[in-house]
């Protein structure tokens, strides 16, 4: 397999070009075969007849590029209602949404926190825990996902 980098690079290009965001690729194995999860979203959300399309489009990319040796899973889904928040444009989009985030490096002895995104630029954002406002620069972010509050 070539380097996910390069893989997430190309195929984020090629749906760029049809306003789909590629939000997240998660690469697993089982057995001998590459399992490729590519988390796609567009403005107006992503509908089950997209994710196919998107699959065979992503598939005809993988192939056409050959960035991939020997067998693979493909899937193709939303980012879902807790998606991941990678980019510094993604917390910039969410900016009033509640997240949840791990540090790479622990802030007063903790290493995860949960707030609203009060702001957020190129470098940082900052968070407000409903006490407190801290700013946590990207490169310190191991995982953040959006935690909405979910009323039934």
């Amino acid at each position: 397999m070539k380097d996910p980098k390069l893989i997430e690079q190309t195929v984020a290009r090629a749906l760029a070009a049809q306003n789909v965001e590629l939000v997240d690729l998660v690469i697993q194995h089982q057995g001998r075969k590459a399992v490729l999860q590519f988390f796609v979203d567009k403005v107006g959300g992503v509908t089950l007849d997209d994710c196919g399309e998107l699959t065979d489009k992503i598939d005809s990319i993988l192939e056409m590029e050959n960035l991939i040796d020997g067998a693979y899973v493909l899937e193709v889904s939303s980012p879902g209602v807790q998606r991941v928040l990678k980019k510094p444009e993604h917390f910039k989009r969410f900016t009033g949404e509640r997240v949840k985030i791990v540090l790479k490096v622990t802030l007063n002895g903790r290493g995860s926190f949960t707030g609203v995104i009060a702001s957020a630029d190129d470098n940082a954002f900052v968070l407000d825990d409903g006490t407190n406002q801290f700013r946590f620069e990207y490169n310190n972010i191991k995982k953040a996902n959006l935690d909405p509050v979910l009323e039934f």
